[in-house]
């Protein structure tokens, strides 16, 4: 071949290639081609160039969701990560800002589970959704006793947080997992810092405060989880007490730690397989 021949066209739609670009199956992918490709982590090495074909089809039909799109919730997922916007009249969702991502149907989540940590606290589908007591108003009401034996930001009070590097919190994040029925989506992963406290100032109060807060935010994403997806479904509380309660009954434990509302909230880092709800609403 000579120093000017021609380069080969895009093999899935004929479109000019660069020199540098991606290739499937030995063959240069065309920018526009794979501008469109929206699937699961590490998928899009995987495609062939027949099943990169299927994609496109694929995403020409979603195209119209979008385009009827109306947003009816929007939640800000933080400075760093996705957003997830849903539309309640048509039922359907995107892991988006806008609806120019691919656009769910409700119809395609068979179930969700939300953790704080590995502990379930919502889990739901067409036959219900289930909410579970959390144990964190009471691991966070027992670590009174750790910031009680000195006063609020006193000497004594920021030594010892230093000795043991700050009083971790009850938990790390809320973790939310959609499982799908979806050619090129089979789950979407989602997760929320939960509060910090300040190791210097620890406050279980305030970290209870901070904790209602970040909850509300969770109830908000369930309940517009349940309007597209399952919405007939029936709303079950599963244990002895729902988190309110709980909530309420620890509160009482935190008098010794102090009056200082100071805590730490920190965004969640991306997650491969979805977006990260990083934004703690305290």
């Amino acid at each position: 071949m000579g120093l000017f021949s021609r380069k080969p066209p895009c093999p899935v739609c004929g479109g000019k290639v660069r020199s540098t670009a991606v290739k499937i199956e030995g063959k240069p992918i065309c920018k526009n081609c794979l501008g469109k490709i929206d699937v699961e982590s590490g998928r899009e090495s995987r495609l062939t160039i027949r099943e990169l074909r299927e994609y496109l089809d694929f995403y020409e039909r979603n195209r119209m969701l979008g385009e009827k799109f109306t947003v009816s919730e929007r939640f800000d997922l933080g400075f760093l990560d996705a957003k997830i916007i849903f539309d309640f009249d048509n039922r359907l969702f995107c892991m988006g800002k806008n609806p120019d991502k691919t656009v769910f149907e409700g119809k395609h989540v068979k179930f969700f589970v939300i953790r704080e940590d590995d502990a379930p606290i919502f889990e739901g589908s067409a036959e219900g959704i289930r909410r579970y007591p959390s144990a964190v108003p009471e691991r966070a009401a027992a670590m009174a006793q750790r910031a009680a034996p000195f006063p609020a930001g006193s000497p004594a009070s920021n030594a010892a947080g230093k000795a043991d590097g700050g009083i971790p919190a009850p938990f790390s994040r809320f973790n939310v997992e959609l499982y799908l029925e979806h050619p090129y989506w089979p789950v979407i992963t989602c997760g929320m810092d939960g509060p910090r406290f300040d190791s210097g100032h620890p406050d279980v109060d305030g970290y209870l405060v901070a904790y209602r807060t970040c909850l509300v935010e969770i109830v908000r994403l369930v309940r517009a989880i349940k309007e597209v997806a399952f919405p007939d479904a029936l709303e079950q509380l599963a244990g002895f007490y729902d988190s309110a309660e709980a909530i309420s009954r620890a509160a009482p434990m935190a008098d010794a730690a102090g009056r200082r509302d100071r805590i730490k909230c920190r965004p969640a880092a991306s997650s491969p397989g979805g977006c990260v709800m990083g934004k703690s609403a305290c």
